[in-house]
């Protein structure tokens, strides 16, 4: 069997994900120990839509709209590269075209990986391994005393390297371990080069007598660019002795990461092998409700996916028993809680899980109208419902932007005069970037122009940090607009703080620590979020089903496509686009609204 690297990854995992694979695979031609063809049919159906064969996995939307730009990251790394290491590296933009080891073991399965980057001589060799992530969490990687920061890494001119004697401190030394885990932040880029290197070794027995190093190439956090071009395309020069990619040096962490390399090696053959799926726990390598959630969640814990799944549980995913022992997500389940209704009543200690639990066991909902009704008399009128769209490039695309900076392409206004006062047309406003190009300053211009707040007004948003952010870097860039923007940031208030509370705002109003904690409203349609997609179906029958741009993601990869499109075919994204923001804003408008008619006012 042949197993790349990617594969060799998820394998790994646990002992069902290579017989599940051989389900997806094959279907009905798999061959997995003890399981009939019923069994089968109704793994698969977690798995296809039987009607239409369609996929019934989420497909990352916005990775597949991304990946021309991680390519770029790939480009631009191999460029320094050649300058920090002095060597000929050659940018590939096909894997297929890469530098290819492989090796087979005894049993036949031949394991093979594609190099981003890499070049040799007599004497060394050296690998670059590309991930289009930052050198944030490397530099956070260490501790602080009396207000210094003792970093694991140090920058040496553009490659960051681990500290010498950092074993003679045991906060260093604790830091340093996490690279061992293939979860951590941080480990898990330490894994994927560990195995790399495993595979080249393996591969090429001259390894053993030449030196070999291995690098991992990151986008430095630090870096700002100055928005110059040649031809239309960004010149990435160092800048204030800041290179746009860094480099991480893993040589030895790889070289000690090796025998546990081998024997996940060995666990992938036993898998292989054994082709079962017998039973199962929750284990680390679920990831469940991570980002990084197993492919396969959704076919072994078919249950938690229900309504009503303790997957909803509000706030912290932790409950103590009456002799005050501590159980985590992973551990109820496996004890096999799989309901909000199945954990013991007396093991909810906070307010908000037993609010839930109250409102899933009579099927009500909970609201304080005390809280709401204060919250609300922070409003000024009038309101301006304010909703960014920005794109995350890896690579900044203007002036003043580092490494995914969220680069503002779009906003949305409804503009409320007074209580209920607000039109879905004649009162909503938007700026929409034209093409790919740097709009930035038109649109701060334009927010500028349309929230007066001469005479008092509250700008509301929904989740404010994402847009005070925006507004904050907006006013470093344009310093030119920075009181107009301290102004909108100024009175920018969250409608979630309303719906769902905020502590810092109800403590300032006088309520004592533990009623700011509790929640202001609940019901079981939110399912434990308070996302504005979750809140609006509770107030209106308005629906984002029948938008042909639905989400964030969505609008994300339609701006994406700006790149390369015509004109006209940019101007029908632009309109749904534009129709799908309005939405956000009209959404806070008829929440408010709701929120205000459940409360009497």
């Amino acid at each position: 069997m042949n197993i790349s690297k990617t594969q060799f990854k998820k394998y790994t995992k646990c002992h069902r994900y290579y017989p599940l694979d051989q389900i997806y695979l094959k279907k009905l031609d798999s061959e997995i120990g003890d399981y009939e063809e019923d069994d089968i049919i109704d793994i698969l159906s977690s798995m296809f839509d039987f009607e239409t064969g369609d996929e019934l996995f989420k497909v990352d939307a916005q990775t597949e709209a991304m990946l021309d730009f991680y390519k770029d990251v790939e480009r631009e790394a191999i460029i320094q590269a050649n300058k920090t290491f002095d060597g000929h590296f050659e940018y590939k933009e096909s894997t297929k075209d890469q530098m290819k080891f492989s090796f087979t073991d005894e049993k036949g399965h031949t394991y093979y990986s594609y190099l981003d980057g890499y070049f040799e001589n007599e004497n060394e060799a050296i690998v670059i391994e590309v991930k289009a992530t930052t050198t944030s969490k490397f530099r956070k990687m260490g501790y602080t005393e009396k207000k210094e920061f003792f970093s694991l890494f140090i920058d040496d001119d553009g490659v960051l390297k681990i500290r010498n004697n950092f074993e003679d401190s045991e906060k260093l030394l604790s830091s340093y371990e996490k690279l061992f885990d293939r979860y951590n932040e941080v480990g898990k880029y330490v894994f994927d080069i560990a195995i790399e290197r495993y595979i080249i070794e393996n591969s090429d027995k001259r390894a053993e007598n030449k030196n070999y190093k291995y690098y991992l190439a990151v986008l430095n956090n630090k870096y700002v660019f100055d928005g110059k071009y040649d031809n239309g395309n960004a010149i990435y020069n160092q800048i204030n002795g800041e290179n746009l990619i860094c480099f991480i040096d893993l040589t030895e962490v790889t070289s000690q990461y090796l025998p546990e390399i081998e024997k996940n090696r060995q666990k992938i053959v036993r898998y292989i092998e054994e082709c079962k799926l017998t039973p199962y726990k929750m284990v680390p390598d679920c990831r469940v409700k991570k980002t990084d959630e197993c492919h396969y969640f959704p076919v072994c814990w078919k249950r938690l996916k229900e309504s009503g799944s303790i997957l909803e549980t509000i706030g912290k995913k932790e409950f103590i028993d009456e002799d005050k022992n501590k159980y985590s997500l992973e551990k109820m389940i496996n004890l096999e809680y799989y309901s909000l209704g199945d954990v013991p009543y007396t093991w909810l200690k906070d307010d908000n899980k037993l609010i839930q639990r109250d409102c899933f066991d009579r099927n009500c909902e909970y609201i304080d109208e005390r809280k709401i009704l204060l919250g609300l008399d922070e409003l000024r009128y009038p309101i301006y419902h304010l909703d960014f769209e920005g794109f995350p490039g890896p690579l900044p695309r203007f002036f003043g932007e580092n490494p995914y900076s969220q680069s503002l392409f779009q906003f949305s206004l409804h503009i409320e005069k007074k209580p209920g006062e607000c039109d879905f047309i004649k009162d909503r406003y938007s700026f929409l970037a034209k093409d790919f190009n740097d709009c930035r300053e038109e649109l701060v211009k334009e927010l500028i122009r349309l929230i007066d707040l001469t005479n008092g007004g509250s700008v509301l948003v929904y989740n404010k940090s994402y847009e005070y952010t925006r507004i904050s870097e907006l006013s470093k860039i344009f310093p030119k607009y920075e009181k107009e923007l301290q102004k909108i940031n100024d009175s920018i208030f969250d409608l979630m703080d309303i719906v769902k509370s905020r502590s810092s705002l109800y403590q300032a109003l006088g309520f004592d620590e533990r009623e700011s904690k509790r929640v202001n409203y609940y019901h079981n349609g939110l399912h434990g979020s308070y996302s504005i997609k979750k809140v609006l179906p509770l107030f209106s029958n308005l629906s984002y089903k029948d938008l042909v741009i639905a989400n964030g993601t969505e609008a994300i990869v339609a701006y994406s496509r700006f790149k390369v499109l015509d004109r006209e075919k940019i101007e029908e994204l632009r309109q749904e686009l534009i129709t799908y923001c309005s939405q956000d804003t009209w959404s806070m408008v008829v929440v408010l609204a709701g929120i205000r008619k459940k409360c009497g006012v």
